[in-house]
């Protein structure tokens, strides 16, 4: 991240306190810098730390508009040179983000010497400078790849500081025309060296090429080394911790295992302490059956289509409280997995925070899971005896009412779609009645209404 530009800072430091002003003089004389540090150091964690993960270039692009500590170094002169001279809070180094703002990287030296760099060397020059603004501390890396003019140098300067990595994020910027390809051997050696600072890495949708250049695409099985690394997110391209792991979240998307080079057949991954996986279009059945996750308590799954075919073998998540499976309709996977998760406390049947991308106008079935109950019928006591909480995105309130009386422990139930004006017009006042009786039972919030406690989640409390 660069530092503000100098003129704004006197425009802006001329016209605000000053550090002759004698309240400031009495703190900067006061405190010392340590302990100013100690202050300012939370602001910046979290004006640094991504909102979420995975990233998106977006959201990092917003970030590197204004440093974290911009407000701080804007009180007076002292906490400017405070900030502009403390390493630690220029460990964030990005690549290919200005480029993204629309800005060309910031250059050095006589106008005609700026003027013979091209655009990659300028680039460079960039990396280098915030690499050794930050001295030796670790590093939050961003990378723009579609905005990256020579990846081969970029790539060389980033891995001989591969042992600093503290969060590496390689970003994309969908929809993209004119993407910059990446050569297939070139993010394999991005990645071959221990990661043992790593605890985040995304890899985006970028373009890879066959090492011959010949215009197709490629998608990479990637092997890391990366021992301390808790979340992990990867777009198109396959990231495989090596053993023993700690990684806790894991996000999959637009990934096909059998297109993946090196072929990765047969794989088998032990991730024992992970927690939450997410699996975007991508195939449920393969991937649960290729990754080990004893104590797995939150999966979330967002496909368009039903997966086929379906997994073979998947093992009992006896510690699975809460999932989410995007109804797509009947899926012999979805059917599989649910009876492999006899302590689930929370179901939705569409992802949470992505209400509004529900077709709800569409949706005239009923929802799968009351398919899967009606099928089990007179076994649903032993199906999931502590289920306390159902996300549904359409149902009438007659299936409401199926629901509940087959699987009495639920508390709360959320109906995306308002039951009521689904119905003929001369059977909506007995849903409307069906609907009150109902609300005597167990609480029913519709569309992202509050619950009627405003309490949290069963599966929080």
């Amino acid at each position: 991240m660069e530092p503000i530009e100098p003129d704004l800072l006197q425009s802006l430091t001329d016209s605000g306190p000053s550090s002759k002003s004698p309240s400031l003089s009495y703190i900067n004389k006061a405190l010392p810098p340590e302990l100013l540090l100690w202050v300012f150091d939370p602001i910046y964690i979290e004006g640094t730390q991504p909102a979420s993960y995975h990233p998106t270039i977006k959201e990092v692009v917003e970030r590197h508009r204004r440093h974290a500590l911009l407000n701080v170094m804007l009180v007076c002169r002292a906490w400017h040179h405070l900030v502009m001279t403390s390493p630690r809070y220029w460990a964030a180094v990005d690549v290919g983000i200005r480029e993204a703002l629309g800005s060309p990287p910031k250059e050095t030296g006589t106008p005609g010497e700026i003027a013979t760099l091209g655009d990659g060397e300028s680039q460079k020059r960039a990396l280098e400078r915030q690499l050794k603004r930050c001295g030796e501390l670790p590093i939050q890396v961003n990378v723009g790849a579609d905005h990256v003019d020579d990846i081969a140098a970029i790539f060389d300067l980033l891995q001989n500081q591969a042992h600093r990595w503290q969060v590496f994020n390689l970003l994309t910027q969908p929809p993209n025309d004119k993407p910059k390809a990446i050569g297939h051997s070139q993010l394999l050696d991005l990645f071959t060296r221990p990661l043992h600072c790593l605890t985040l890495l995304h890899i985006g949708a970028c373009w890879v090429q066959p090492d011959e250049g010949d215009g197709r695409t490629t998608f990479a099985s990637l092997q890391v080394d990366a021992p301390n690394l808790r979340a992990l997110s990867c777009d198109q391209h396959l990231v495989i911790p090596r053993i023993p792991s700690r990684l806790r979240f894991l996000s999959i998307a637009n990934v096909d295992l059998e297109d993946l080079r090196p072929p990765i057949d047969g794989l088998r991954v032990e991730l024992d302490q992970l927690v939450e996986l997410r699996i975007t279009e991508s195939d449920p059945g393969a991937i649960l059956s290729a990754f080990s996750t004893p104590i797995l308590s939150k999966l979330v799954i967002n496909n368009e289509e039903p997966s086929y075919p379906a997994a073979e073998s998947l093992p009992q998540y006896q510690h699975l409280k809460e999932l989410q499976w995007y109804d797509v309709g009947p899926d012999r996977t979805f059917t599989t997995f649910l009876l492999r998760c006899p302590n689930l406390k929370v179901f939705a049947d569409y992802v949470v925070g992505l209400e509004a991308e529900v077709p709800l106008e569409l949706i005239e079935a009923p929802p799968t899971i009351l398919l899967h109950i009606r099928q089990h019928k007179g076994e649903e006591g032993r199906l999931w005896p502590n289920m306390t909480e159902v996300l549904l995105d359409s149902a009438t309130c007659t299936e409401i009412a199926e629901l509940v009386d087959a699987l009495p422990s639920i508390r709360r139930l959320r109906v995306l779609r308002d039951p009521i004006p689904r119905q003929w017009r001369e059977n909506r006042m007995n849903e409307r009645q069906l609907l009150e009786r109902l609300r005597e039972r167990v609480q029913i919030a519709l569309w992202l209404e509050p619950w009627a406690d405003d309490g949290c989640s069963n599966e929080q409390s």
